[in-house]
């Protein structure tokens, strides 16, 4: 009988070179994949959450902001509260940025409302400006402020030209409906406190009777005088002569807007 060689010997050698490439064996470190796990791709570490922002720190006694009056992203903190008389208390932020500045040369008096902040608002008509803020309990307030001498006769309560009025209405009823509005006379500091006052209370009267009569948008309107005692600018210059556009800029008529919440 013929005899037949086997070959098995002769693959013994290859299968086992086989075997420890498939098991990793004598090759790299790692350790092999579990069957049906899915490799971390780079999406997966794009995809982790960002580091927080520290938070804001704040001056000492401030309380956070409710606005962003200069633009900054941020909203300002308020450090102080200050009053500005007949019910007017409202929230000082600890840095303004974009307050207002003095006209014709004059010079704020100290802590003057003036400093305020304002939007950008058009005021088409009217001789004055708008300002910006908070009341102690986060309401928001707008002061629409504009030269009595546009509308009064110097000494007079009785209206000359109702153009300064009837603009302030279309602003009113356009960006402040539905307020409440409390008119402020002012006075320049010439003359006695007596008279001052009692032509400021005449003054913001005769206000108060035009708006609830030509159709101003408002919760309720009232109105007081305060003579000589809320000053804006200083009425002298820095030599001590009288400053006769000082005393013209706080001769005036604020319109105070408390917004409903």
């Amino acid at each position: 009988m013929r005899r037949v060689r086997s070959h098995a010997g002769a693959w013994l050698p290859v299968m086992v070179v086989g075997v420890l490439l498939l098991t990793g064996c004598g090759g790299s470190d790692k350790p092999a994949a579990s069957p049906g796990a899915a490799a971390p791709s780079a999406a997966d570490s794009a995809t982790e959450a960002p580091a927080e922002e520290p938070p804001v720190s704040l001056p000492p006694g401030a309380q956070p902001g409710l606005d962003d009056y200069d633009g900054d992203g941020q909203k300002d903190p308020t450090c102080s509260t200050q009053d500005f008389g007949a019910g007017l208390v409202l929230r000082i932020p600890c840095q303004i940025g974009n307050a207002h500045d003095p006209e014709n040369d004059t010079r704020l008096v100290k802590d003057s409302l003036y400093r305020l902040p304002g939007p950008d608002v058009d005021l088409t008509g009217v001789s004055g400006s708008v300002l910006e803020a908070r009341t102690p309990e986060g309401g928001h307030v707008y002061i629409v402020t504009f030269n009595s001498d546009a509308l009064f006769a110097t000494g007079s309560a009785d209206i000359g030209s109702a153009d300064t009025l009837d603009n302030t209405i279309k602003v009113i009823n356009k960006l402040y409906p539905n307020g409440t509005i409390q008119v402020r006379g002012h006075t320049d500091a010439t003359g006695s406190a007596s008279n001052n006052q009692a032509l400021s209370q005449r003054r913001a009267e005769t206000v108060r009777t035009y708006l609830t009569g030509h159709g101003v948008v408002a919760a309720s309107v009232t109105s007081v005088g305060l003579g000589s005692t809320q000053p804006l600018v200083e009425e002298k210059n820095t030599d001590g002569s009288a400053s006769v556009a000082g005393r013209a800029f706080n001769r005036r008529v604020e319109l105070v807007i408390r917004l409903p919440k």
